[in-house]
């Protein structure tokens, strides 16, 4: 569109799924016209059921071009208040989805949520990656729900059936894999005997079951989970629970995601720690410095470029360095396939918290 600020913006979580993506294209260009008439514009999915996992949004007149007006958001019901959403209609689950254009919504940040859009608006055509990493950091967190949608007066929902799921529980992830003939997903190495209408999701070890029931089971490598699939919305009352004992798991999972690959914490003691280290195509680790642990690294697979001090070396599968402490070392991946490596760290303090970084890709490098 010519006229300026009228682009067309989309917000799409990126852990949906949506199994009629026709409909869903079909929806977008609903919602693109209502964007353009001005409206912030989000979907409703049509309810097939009293879900309290979800917030709900209720509708009101038509707007035209299959929108209608969106009078107000209902955070997560009880079952009861589900119950009387599903009968009375006109409810629908907040989708997470929203369409508008960008002047309405920067006019809608400037409104209702002043420090975020100042923030925004102090960074300029052109800004640095740097700049707007910096600017991220020092922006409050809140949804656009809870910030904008919630609050403003030109809200239109589209009302959509595009056999969508949030992805939200793990019955949710039982619902969009093939069961077998008892009704039984089952993902990764398990050995079932007589269970019906069950999941069970194993990542590593062998999983046996006997005669469950409608039932989760879900292993992996730094917890289990046992439940009915009619109480999966209880797991976060469990995690809770772990944090408030401070439990580590709550703190670190045994693998890591990182923006230049992943680490997964083999064992550790008292004074030591292995990990093996997953370095993808391209990428390098920050240039960085421990206080209180020296490193030894072993390449089990690639070609690692290693940094230690001013001499920068090539390390082969079979070959390994050594890393005092305090001397700035970085890891490389310049190869076309992953590099992994197993690192064994000793010292006193192992935690993630002992990394000095000098320089970094991922703009990790305090001001």
């Amino acid at each position: 569109n010519p006229e300026a600020g009228a682009d067309i913006m989309a917000v799409f979580p990126a852990d949906h799924y949506i199994r009629d993506t026709a409909a869903f294209h079909e929806a977008l260009e609903q919602g693109a016209a209502l964007a353009q008439a001005k409206f912030l514009v989000t979907f409703g999915i049509t309810p097939t059921r009293p879900d309290t996992g979800y917030g709900y949004i209720k509708a009101g007149e038509s707007l035209g071009s299959g929108g209608l007006k969106a009078q107000a958001f209902i955070e997560k019901p009880d079952l009861a208040r589900a119950q009387a959403f599903l009968a009375e209609g006109g409810y629908y689950w907040n989708s997470g989805i929203f369409l508008f254009r960008r002047d309405v919504f920067l006019e809608a940040l400037a409104r209702h949520l002043p420090d975020i859009y100042q923030g925004l608006k102090s960074l300029g055509p052109g800004a640095s990656q740097e700049a707007v990493a910096e600017a991220y950091r020092r922006i409050p967190s809140i949804s656009l729900d809870h910030g904008i949608m919630e609050k403003a007066g030109n809200v239109a929902v589209v009302p959509v059936d595009l056999g969508w799921s949030d992805v939200g529980t793990w019955s949710a992830l039982h619902d969009l894999f093939p069961a077998d003939d008892r009704g039984n997903v089952i993902l990764g190495r398990a050995l079932d005997r007589d269970s019906r209408n069950t999941l069970i999701f194993a990542q590593d070890r062998v999983v046996g079951t006997i005669g469950l029931d409608h039932m989760i089971v879900v292993d992996t490598p730094d917890a289990t989970l046992v439940c009915s699939r009619d109480r999966v919305q209880e797991v976060k009352d469990l995690v809770a629970e772990l944090t408030r004992q401070n439990q580590m798991e709550t703190r670190e999972h045994l693998t890591v995601e990182r923006p230049w690959g992943r680490y997964t914490v083999m064992q550790g003691g008292p004074g030591y720690k292995v990990k093996k280290v997953v370095v993808d195509p391209g990428c390098r680790l920050s240039l960085q410095l421990h206080h209180r642990r020296a490193e030894h690294w072993v390449v089990v697979q690639g070609e690692a470029r290693v940094t230690i001090g001013d001499r920068v070396s090539t390390v082969l599968p079979n070959q390994s360095v050594y890393i005092p402490l305090e001397t700035a070392h970085r890891l490389e991946n310049p190869g076309t396939e992953p590099l992994a490596l197993i690192e064994v760290q000793t010292g006193d303090y192992l935690e993630e918290d002992d990394i000095v970084r000098l320089a970094d890709d991922f703009w990790r490098v305090p001001k």
